[in-house]
């Protein structure tokens, strides 16, 4: 066969749905030749899938099937095919029992993809690697075997969001907890003689690394690793790349793991000693269908089913999702939340109520809004997910739209909230929009890992991708990481100042000097700025003179627990004033009359801590949006960004600099911690903080307060959890059990 002419006959193929026998039969004998050459290996999975998604029950085409499968060595394609209802009963020959043995690890009982096992091999022989690989490669259950392979002690994951690290704690709790403490928590006791699998998100493991600073790290993963990339310039890249220097230079083995990623900083992998492997298989393989409402109109076959795409994308996507021929659930992306939440809610209208999860929609409109669109669309299976949510929500709706019962969630709306590596049973992804939430075009790495979204292995063969708009063809492919302080002419302050001194060469080497030089002569100590990673460097400058200089000090000095509200406001205000940056200012809170709100809001917290549907339905929320849904999006977003996250990032730094500049006035220190610690956590006693630092959500835990009372870390509360589960059962509902269960 041609190579050229796979495409071609595969097309006709599908057409025919296969039940021309004998030409899929012809054709698999020529995939199977093809076979012999690793060249036309993607080309050969391609066709393989298509074949074995057509479910054939032709005896003839069911073994040569399994022949290509054996010999590409994606051994669970057979397995998928024995659970479907095809009755797939091919020959088994002593080879391929041998072969799939091959692959077959003694210890983990895994079985390996061709892939799988090159990259399991080169970790072994080089323990550096970085591998590049798309969704659905299987790229972390390789992660399952080095630790079953290996003798490590202390093991790190990074993963880059709360909800990831939630769904791969319960993984490796399942299968490691006889050997590993197995934690998602930084409010860990680390025992000298005692084996760990952390699993934490960046900003976990900073604070872990802070509190333990003897920490001996044997192995660590990074998940989503283009997030250290300095050319995202968001608010977290300097996070992932502080923490993944900090760790390679500690000398520990290390892989890390991204999609879709074409180069990673040359000077790091070479200062580092670190490989590189890049793949491009698809296991679960991908039909795109360009239906751009604008110079695509007309009609489109899709798998034997007929779409008339027209100038209007909602009817378009009416069309594909009311006709019965395209199976599975759908993702539909949209850039902006707002867009997302609308187009949910317009959906509403075209379709009936059904068997639904009564018990979450009492949760969420008891502890959220009963007016929330959220609460309307489960009932018809549909929902909505984007960044502002809080983390517990989000996995409540990813729990939902994975059911396979006709219970759960069909249509599940998003952001690129649900593209960060989060399983879902999506077979079909809809890019509605060709943008990201900024209005600009879409990057190709964010559109592949939303394309890669379609599909789950194990679940399907195939995934679709239908493009609402027009794809730039010319768009660059290239997705190069880069380190700030290896690849970047010009890094930031706020980076130089947390390497080690012998890493900062060059020209960079000249302008930190000037930095040291100029600090001597305001009599301003490095390892102060150092001490407040990542914010802003001017301004924490310019704070210790405006204090030095200008501020009275009894204007924030205060020596009870918590400060009066005129000396909060001082507080807060200079804050804004001099550390805030205009991004963390945003739409809602820039100018004086935003920041009054902000602080306003803030005082109201803190003094008050109300519950969440109190501070949905308080005066400012109300003052400030007008609808429902938006209220409820700025109140998610003000409780996660602002509270929970960048206030106290900045009352710490100003707490450090006020209780510098104190010393040098022979000034008495303060201490902020309790304000802190209820903004981040809603509590100052230890243990509701160990509680709320593992997930749990605020309501939940003020129930369960009293039974976890004595415990000091994350281990007394996994063995509290327990001892006392039926107690906690009585006080809680399935849903608040569920949350519960995921996150201790």
């Amino acid at each position: 066969m041609i190579i050229e002419n796979i495409d071609i006959e595969l097309e006709e193929i599908k057409k025919t749905k296969g039940r021309e026998t004998n030409v899929v039969e012809d054709f698999l004998i020529d995939i199977y030749r093809l076979l012999d050459n690793n060249e036309n290996y993607n080309l050969c999975v391609k066709a393989i899938c298509h074949i074995a998604n057509l479910h054939l029950e032709d005896a003839m085409v069911q073994q040569l099937l399994h022949d290509c499968i054996i010999k590409s060595r994606i051994f669970l394609y057979d397995d998928m095919l024995e659970n479907s209802e095809i009755g797939y009963n091919p020959s088994v020959s002593p080879q391929d029992i041998f072969l799939k043995a091959f692959y077959t690890s003694s210890v983990s009982e895994t079985t390996l993809t061709k892939p799988q096992k090159e990259i399991f091999n080169e970790f072994q022989t080089n323990r550096r690697l970085i591998v590049s690989a798309p969704t659905s490669f299987g790229k972390t259950r390789i992660i399952r075997e080095i630790i079953s392979h290996n003798d490590y002690k202390m093991i790190v994951i990074i993963m880059p969001t709360v909800s990831l690290l939630s769904e791969s704690y319960n993984d490796f709790k399942q299968e490691f907890s006889d050997r590993y403490i197995v934690s998602k928590s930084s409010k860990i006791k680390i025992e000298e003689e005692k084996e760990y699998i952390l699993i934490l998100t960046p900003e976990r493991m900073s604070v872990l690394m802070q509190d333990n600073v003897h920490m001996n790290v044997d192995f660590f993963v990074m998940d989503e690793i283009y997030k250290a990339d300095y050319k995202l310039n968001d608010d977290r890249f300097r996070v992932f790349a502080d923490i993944l220097y900090r760790l390679t230079r500690s000398g520990a083995d290390l892989y890390l793991i991204g999609p879709y990623i074409s180069e990673f900083s040359e000077g790091f992998r070479n200062k580092f000693s670190i490989k590189m492997l890049k793949f491009d298989i698809e296991i679960v393989q991908k039909d795109y269908y360009e239906l751009d409402y604008i110079n695509q109109r007309g009609i489109h076959n899709i798998e034997g089913a007929t779409i008339r795409v027209v100038g209007d994308k909602y009817k378009n996507l009416k069309r594909i999702i009311g006709n019965e021929s395209i199976d599975g659930k759908y993702l539909i992306y949209r850039y902006r939340k707002q867009y997302v939440e609308d187009l949910a809610e317009r959906l509403l209208g075209e379709l009936q109520e059904k068997k639904h999860n009564e018990s979450l929609v009492e949760y969420l409109e008891s502890n959220i809004s009963k007016n929330w669109s959220l609460v309307k669309c489960l009932k018809k299976g549909i929902a909505f997910h984007h960044g502002a949510m809080p983390r517990h929500i989000q996995d409540l709706i990813i729990d939902e739209f994975n059911k396979s019962s006709g219970e759960g969630v069909n249509y599940l709306f998003c952001t690129t909230s649900l593209t960060e590596g989060v399983n879902s049973t999506a077979k079909n992804v809809v890019l509605y929009d060709l943008k990201i939430g900024n209005g600009e075009e879409i990057k190709s790495l964010d559109r592949k890992n939303i394309e890669g979204r379609a599909g789950r292995f194990m679940q399907h063969f195939l995934g679709r991708v239908f493009y609402f708009e027009q794809i730039e063809k010319s768009e660059n492919q290239n997705t190069n990481v880069e380190i700030e302080f290896i690849d970047s002419g010009d890094p930031k302050l706020e980076t130089l100042v947390q390497l080690n001194d012998a890493d900062i060469i060059g020209a960079n080497r000249v302008e930190y000097q000037k930095f040291i030089e100029n600090l001597l002569k305001l009599k301003i100590p490095l390892d102060l700025l150092k001490g407040n990673k990542f914010v802003d460097i001017s301004g924490q400058i310019s704070m210790v003179e405006s204090l030095r200089v200008n501020g009275n000090l009894d204007k924030y000095f205060f020596s009870t627990q918590i400060p009066d509200k005129g000396i909060l406001e001082n507080i807060l205000s200079i804050i804004y004033d001099l550390l805030f940056t205009e991004g963390n200012k945003g739409g809602s809170f820039s100018g004086e009359i935003g920041k009054k709100n902000l602080l306003n809001l803030t005082k109201y917290y803190v003094y008050l801590t109300p519950s969440f549907p109190v501070l949905l339905n308080s005066d400012t929320v109300k003052f400030l949006r007008k609808t429902e849904n938006s209220r409820i999006r700025f109140t998610f977003d003000l409780i996660t960004k602002y509270f929970e996250f960048m206030w106290p990032r900045y009352i710490k730094a100003f707490e450090s600099i006020f209780n510098f500049v104190a010393n040098e006035k022979k000034s008495k220190e303060i201490s902020l911690d309790y304000i802190v610690s209820l903004l981040e956590y809603g509590t100052n006693d230890s243990h509701e903080i160990i509680l709320r630092d593992a997930g749990i959500p605020r309501e939940i835990m003020k129930k369960i307060s009293s039974v976890f009372y004595n415990c000091e870390n994350h281990q007394d509360i996994q063995n509290t959890f327990k001892s006392r589960r039926l107690e906690i059962i009585k006080k809680l509902s399935n849903i608040e059990l569920r949350i519960l269960d995921k996150y201790i």
